[in-house]
């Protein structure tokens, strides 16, 4: 989320307020066409060819970030080009188009009014954004991100692709590990007991509580703006 909120906020930002007509509905045909892409092409992607990339691109991380006091733990592991961080990058991606588009519908139906009496006040594009279209989008937008959010946590034959599959935890991002999704994706057809079987059921039901509870904390969120902006209204 913390690739995928920035990026999305940037793309609803260009089509809403930067982009020319005639390149607006371009760029959001686009958006909605990668929303629409299958996850498992998302995760053949990610292994055939992000993967590959992202290897040779882990040793300058090796160098670099993980010489840094304190976080360089994060970044220290072999150059696999698979592992947490490389689903984490993939999870982004595919959750990029659905938070955008969300974004940039409450973006375009922002009172004109309000975004030309901004700008004839001299505020730029950047001050009108966060001055004007997110405190009023301000409830929609986090929706949008909690349903990214809930994409990226119920994702499963993505993240089994390229996350490694290692039932072990490291506290380098570099190194494989393994996602509630892909051990059952990966351990089901192989469950021949039946501690096996109701194990990965006991997994399945924390994966559904912890979608639970996310999705309340988003409820309980929205409920709190909307009631903060009532009261600012009155």
């Amino acid at each position: 989320m913390l690739i995928a909120v920035p990026v999305s906020f940037g793309i609803a930002l260009f089509i809403s307020e930067l982009s020319p007509n005639w390149l607006r509905g371009p760029v959001s045909a686009v958006i909605e066409l990668l929303a629409a892409i299958p996850s498992i092409i998302y995760g053949m992607w990610g292994l055939l060819v992000f993967a590959p990339w992202f290897g040779n691109i882990e040793p300058w991380i090796n160098d670099h970030l993980g010489a840094i006091p304190g976080i360089g733990v994060l970044f220290q592991g072999p150059p696999m080009g698979i592992g947490m961080l490389t689903a984490g990058i993939v999870l982004a991606i595919m959750v990029i188009p659905f938070i955008a588009s969300i974004m940039r519908d409450v973006f375009l139906i922002t009172p004109p009014a309000l975004k030309e009496s901004a700008y004839a006040l001299g505020a730029t594009t950047w001050e009108v954004a966060r001055n004007v279209i997110l405190p009023y989008t301000r409830t929609a937008v986090t929706g949008g991100i909690f349903l990214g959010l809930g994409r990226a946590l119920g994702e499963t034959m993505a993240v089994t692709f390229i996350i490694g599959n290692a039932n072990n935890l490291s506290a380098s991002l570099l190194m494989p590990g393994a996602s509630i999704a892909s051990v059952i994706a990966n351990e089901f057809t192989e469950a021949t007991t039946s501690l096996y079987k109701s194990s990965l059921l006991a997994l399945g039901l924390v994966l559904f509580v912890i979608t639970v509870i996310v999705l309340a904390l988003a409820k309980l969120l929205l409920l709190r703006l909307e009631a903060t902006q009532e009261g600012k209204k009155s």
